[in-house]
């Protein structure tokens, strides 16, 4: 179990683990890991307990019905074992704002979160759009050698570099090694 305490894991490791939990969540549940469909679940959830009226007419609802599915149980166990990593790991620190933000940004923790909101907004719109999220689209169309997960895994590090780039305005992005 010390292997649990490393600050770092062999990306061939990480990788292998994480395409047998994907090959039980296609055995389990006939579909890919994904956690955008939670959020909606949630939002279903939300809306029959508020206006129930409103949500049996909501066409949308009808495909995410309003109960707890394992894509919550997977939101919740994201959020925990990134905890429990980053404590076994020594890593755990509570950063309101970010190195690298502070330096670009400037101190502000409203400015931080304006902005983290809006990202997350617009990521978590773009998912429900195309769909499927980074998670679904990503790892399981690329664990399923499907070219549609090649392209946007090359299109999320482009636009992410790029976007990288701009927001902070860098003038180069360099890759560094951590101890």
């Amino acid at each position: 179990m010390l292997f649990l305490r490393r600050k770092t894991w062999w990306p061939v490791i990480a990788g292998i683990g994480f395409a047998l939990i994907e090959v039980a969540s296609f055995y389990i549940s006939r579909r890919p890991l994904g956690a955008s469909r939670g959020y909606t679940v949630i939002g279903s959830i939300i809306e029959y307990v508020l206006m129930p009226k409103h949500a049996a007419k909501v066409t949308y609802w009808q495909v995410y019905e309003p109960y707890i599915e394992w894509t919550i149980a997977l939101l919740v166990g994201i959020v925990f074992g990134s905890f429990v990593s980053s404590m076994l790991s020594g890593e755990f620190r509570l950063r309101v704002v970010p190195e690298m933000w502070r330096l670009s940004k400037g101190p502000s923790v409203w400015k931080r979160w304006y902005w983290a909101f809006i990202g997350g907004i617009m990521v978590g719109f773009g998912a429900r759009m195309a769909m499927g999220c980074t998670l679904g689209m990503l790892i399981a169309g690329v664990i399923q050698l499907s070219p549609a997960g090649f392209i946007f895994m090359m299109s999320l590090w482009m636009g992410g570099a790029n976007m990288t780039v701009l927001f902070y305005r860098l003038k180069t992005l360099a890759l560094m090694k951590r101890d």
